[in-house]
């Protein structure tokens, strides 16, 4: 026959319910950082250098557009792998370079003429800083997977007036 071990007895404490509090808290909102960081970025007074006067701004990536701008998206997210060169869609000045945008995580926002803004998200690493004049097809930025997003993309708006407007209509 064989003796079972000896097992120490279990013994369970009751605690007493937690006493009603009449305290009600308040729902938090986070504040809207993200809108708030483009709105002083869009403050910023620097002077856009001229256009290069070829009409159309170019493709900051070549890359399939995986979602396309509307239906609550400000702009395009264009698939390209991570470390690919995200270059200026035309000349302009950086009025912001950082990682202050959660969504999209490390930025740039060039301004140019016309009151547009152009705003490059998810990059790697960015190559630019802010108030330095950059050229159409200058390299700014490396995309990557910063921010909020399960692969390596380039989210890429314009913005005209401090308002996202579609992409592809200032395209080439």
């Amino acid at each position: 026959a064989t003796t079972k071990p000896a097992v120490d007895p279990v013994t369970t404490a009751t605690t007493p319910p937690p006493a009603k509090t009449t305290e009600t808290l308040a729902s938090y909102t986070p504040p809207k950082k993200d809108a708030k960081v483009i709105q002083q970025a869009e403050d910023d007074n620097a002077e856009a250098p001229d256009a290069t006067g070829i009409g159309k701004m170019r493709w900051p990536v070549r890359g399939r557009v995986i979602s396309s701008f509307g239906s609550g998206k400000d702009g395009v997210d264009i698939a390209v792998p991570e470390g690919t060169p995200i270059k200026a869609a035309e000349n302009g000045v950086v009025i912001y370079a950082g990682d202050g945008l959660k969504e999209f995580g490390n930025t740039v926002l060039v301004r140019h003429e016309n009151g547009l803004v152009t705003v490059y998200g998810h990059a790697s690493s960015i190559e630019v800083q802010r108030g330095q004049k950059v050229k159409r097809g200058q390299e700014i930025a490396l995309s990557g997977m910063s921010g909020t997003t399960d692969s390596p993309k380039l989210h890429f708006e314009v913005r005209k007036n401090s308002a996202p407007v579609d992409p592809s209509g200032y395209l080439e």
